[in-house]
């Protein structure tokens, strides 16, 4: 595995994954805004319902007050069907019940959507008699003396009765979230009080069910900060909670509402992406990998076809190469024809390897004296070209006399032999091609060898 592609594939990976969580997150949280505006507005609707019905039973126990419990029922009429559940076996009604139950009949007219909420209960809790008014029949309320029993109102202050001093006087309180004893599922209330003569005589709540909350993976909990109690609608499980989106709405004087999006989950539930962004940065790298590594051997066998295995240096195939024909095509250049001195007599008396080590000699020379950018060739056994681009006659002929000192100067070790070479120069005239020049070059060589034998 390279390393060099782990690594940009996981800079690339996680590039790729911020930008994805943030363009995820601003989506996100105008989604999560937009479902705490509608918890709020929920909430708001159920606390002006039942405030307005605990306002409209004071003033109607004040209205009837020289009226019998009997007279009241005789002129309710019942415009739905509500349960009436007891902590004895007596469901009759007394006069501030009786009353409770006229308003919340009569108010249906005006407040019809608050009893169509299936997902919430609407009741009356008689503090005068010990009973429930429900709105409708409630599966678990028949014989529950739990739903009467004050210290589990207390522990979840889902009763009005259990509120302390200045708790009420915004007429609304909010209970912990708790299990309902009735249907086992996690609710809220939402109460008001009802005074008759300056007691509490009873309270109107709405249980609001948190099922679906609950569902879309999210829990409720209460806790005390700072002697106001908090509300927190929050994502369980996840972790460093205290980094997170947060919303927050006054539900009442005491109660804050705080909905909170953990920036975790997000890393967390899209964290799939990641893995997703770092297999495919991966392959496209390692895919990239292995083209330029084919690209290079290939470049390398091109290389190879042109090279010459002894010496290193071009053989002729260089001559059809169109970079090499482009580079001269650009400006004038010189070419020095190389031929080595008696390589034929050495190869006779010590062996072709001593003869291959004086060419090899010869190759390596040309190497130290010549530019990285100049063409040197084997065109055959002990016979080199020098192409030198943009290089004058008189700057070739310099080259000349530093290669044969050069040469002169690398002898055969072994056998103490000295290698020579006699050079021939000519330098391209304009529209002249290369096989010409060439061979002008070659033609000097000859002159050179002739007045040196």
């Amino acid at each position: 595995m390279n390393l060099r592609n782990v690594s940009l594939s996981f800079f690339i990976a996680t590039l790729l994954f911020v930008t994805s969580v943030v363009t995820i997150g601003a989506v996100v949280f105008s989604y999560e805004n937009k479902q705490f505006r509608s918890y709020v507005e929920g909430l708001s609707k159920v606390k002006q319902q039942v405030i307005l019905l605990g306002l409209l039973t004071e003033s109607q126990l004040d209205q009837h007050q020289n009226s019998s419990a009997e007279s009241i029922e005789s002129q309710t009429s019942l415009s739905f069907r509500d349960a009436i559940y007891s902590l004895d076996s007596s469901k009759k009604l007394n006069y501030v019940e009786a009353v409770a139950r006229k308003v919340f009949h009569e108010a249906e007219q005006y407040l019809s959507n608050v009893y169509k909420d299936t997902a919430s209960v609407l009741y009356f809790r008689s503090y005068t008699g010990n009973k429930l008014i429900v709105e409708r029949p409630v599966e678990g309320l028949e014989n529950n003396k739990s739903a009467f029993d004050l210290e589990v109102c207390k522990e979840n202050i889902s009763c009005a009765k259990e509120a302390w001093k200045g708790q009420l006087t915004d007429r609304v309180l909010f209970s912990k979230p708790f299990k309902s004893s009735s249907t086992g599922e996690y609710a809220l209330s939402v109460m008001s009080p009802v005074y008759h003569h300056g007691e509490l005589v009873g309270e109107f709540s709405t249980q609001m069910h948190l099922t679906a909350l609950y569902q879309e993976g999210k829990a409720v909990k209460s806790i005390i900060n700072n002697g106001n109690k908090q509300l927190i609608i929050y994502f369980p499980g996840y972790p460093w909670t205290h980094f997170s989106y947060t919303q927050s709405y006054m539900a009442d004087n005491n109660n804050l509402v705080v909905y909170q999006y953990p920036f975790s989950k997000l890393l967390v539930d899209y964290s799939y992406l990641y893995v997703i962004f770092f297999i495919v940065a991966f392959a496209y790298f390692s895919k990239a990998h292995e083209s330029n590594q084919n690209k290079m051997q290939l470049a390398n066998a091109l290389t190879d076809v042109t090279k010459d295995e002894l010496t290193g240096l071009y053989n002729r195939r260089l001559f059809k190469d169109n970079t090499f024909k482009n580079r001269l095509a650009e400006a004038s250049y010189s070419v020095m024809a190389i031929d080595g001195n008696r390589i034929k007599k050495i190869n006779d008396c010590f062996g072709h390897h001593v003869g291959d080590d004086a060419i090899a000699i010869i190759a390596e020379s040309m190497k130290k004296v010549f530019r990285n950018s100049d063409y040197l060739v084997r065109t055959g056994g002990d016979e080199f070209l020098a192409i030198l681009p943009s290089c004058s006659e008189s700057q070739a002929s310099v080259l000349a006399k530093k290669l044969q000192g050069v040469v002169k100067d690398n002898r055969l070790k072994a056998l103490d032999i000295e290698i020579s070479v006699c050079t021939g120069l000519a330098t391209s005239e304009e529209h002249e091609v290369l096989e010409d020049v060439i061979i002008r070059a070659d033609e000097e060589l000859y002159e050179m060898k002739k007045r040196r034998d």
